[in-house]
């Protein structure tokens, strides 16, 4: 009695959460890009949660639909994973294939329709365990749910590091840009598919004779997945990458056309006093000088052995020097200036950017 006590406390505080989600969506929808689908994530969320609904408050009435909104958690990821990519590339491609987890989904939780309401009423009571060819509707659902949740949370995860990993190739004030708290809640939600998928895969073959493992199935990824959306209910200044990381890795552009465009980056710069532009990315810097960005990035690695943000620090660097020299103005001010935050972190690097350019000449 304890347990289903603590449980049913569990649930209420989870759809507590939920609404907090919701008023902190409404309060900041203005802000969040790709709006859209983050809403349609929020609404799947407790649909996805109906069969613990109909056990906690009892609903037999609605038991035909036990066992049909599991897919919801994946079209949840799916939305979710529509919301984040545009945040971390320019030009995200359009692939349909992204649906197909949610389709096989759909379609294998239609299997949940051979199994009769009278059982469904009983294993609202307890969770079926063991007798995989004969019960296998009952466990299919949830399996695949847990493998379709674990692809696509792996996808997000992949983004966000490439994303992260290239963020010096195409921004230069890297820390206005970052989404680490993104990347430690998507992986956490693969750690958490990953268990459920055992769970079930005990629960099918009599391993584990909990008679609530579709409670704990449920819970765990609905407590992963409310996780995940109030993540993205906060508003995020991200700089979409604009790079063709296959052609990044490659690094294939002609020599002539490698000066070209380091003589176009560098009188853009000087001309345009770019270096001063806090926040300053590679695709606004490319539009300026009329250069294609994964050009200019791999220009930069191969002529002058620096990423873009290296580019740009270096003339930060001469400008920092220089006011030094010929004013009295304060290191502090002139690192604010530049973007940094700490005055020391400017001396350091002037002193070795100083000594650099005496071993230079």
């Amino acid at each position: 009695m304890k347990a289903d006590m603590v449980y049913d406390y569990a649930l209420y505080a989870a759809l507590f959460f939920y609404f907090i989600v919701v008023a902190r969506f409404v309060y900041y929808r203005q802000r969040i890009p790709q709006g859209r689908w983050l809403a349609a994530a929020i609404l799947c969320w407790p649909v996805f949660m109906l069969d613990e609904w109909m056990r906690l408050w009892q609903l037999t009435q609605l038991a035909p639909l036990y066992g049909l909104s599991d897919v919801f958690a994946v079209l949840l990821m799916t939305c979710s994973y529509r919301m984040v990519k545009p945040m971390l590339l320019a030009y995200p491609s359009k692939r349909s294939r992204l649906w197909v987890p949610f389709w096989v989904m759909a379609v294998l939780q239609l299997t949940i329709l051979l199994i009769p309401t009278e059982d469904k009423l009983l294993w609202l009571e307890a969770s079926p365990s063991g007798e995989p060819l004969m019960l296998w509707p009952a466990y299919l659902a949830s399996l695949t749910t847990g493998f379709c949740v674990l692809l696509i949370g792996i996808l997000i995860t992949e983004h966000i590091q490439m994303y992260h990993r290239h963020l010096p190739e195409q921004a230069v004030d890297v820390q206005e840009f970052r989404v680490p708290r993104l990347a430690s809640v998507m992986a956490n939600t693969v750690v958490v598919a990953f268990a459920s998928i055992l769970l079930v895969t005990a629960a099918t073959f009599g391993f584990f004779t909990v008679p609530f493992w579709e409670s704990l199935h449920h819970t765990a990824l609905g407590v992963s997945l409310l996780v995940v959306l109030f993540s993205l209910t906060f508003p995020r200044v991200t700089s979409p990458s604009p790079l063709d990381y296959e052609r990044l890795d490659e690094g294939a552009v002609k020599p002539a056309e490698l000066r070209a465009v380091i003589g176009q980056a560098k009188r853009t710069m000087i001309d345009g006093k770019n270096y001063k532009k806090l926040g300053l990315t590679l695709k606004d810097f490319s539009d300026e000088a009329g250069v294609e960005p994964t050009t200019l990035a791999i220009a930069l690695h191969l002529e002058l052995k620096k990423n873009f943000r290296g580019f740009v620090y270096q003339y930060r660097l001469d400008y920092a020097k220089n006011v030094l020299l010929r004013s009295d103005a304060k290191i502090a001010k002139v690192a604010k200036r530049l973007g940094l935050n700490s005055e020391k972190f400017l001396g350091d690097v002037l002193v070795k950017h100083f000594r650099s350019s005496q071993e230079t000449r």
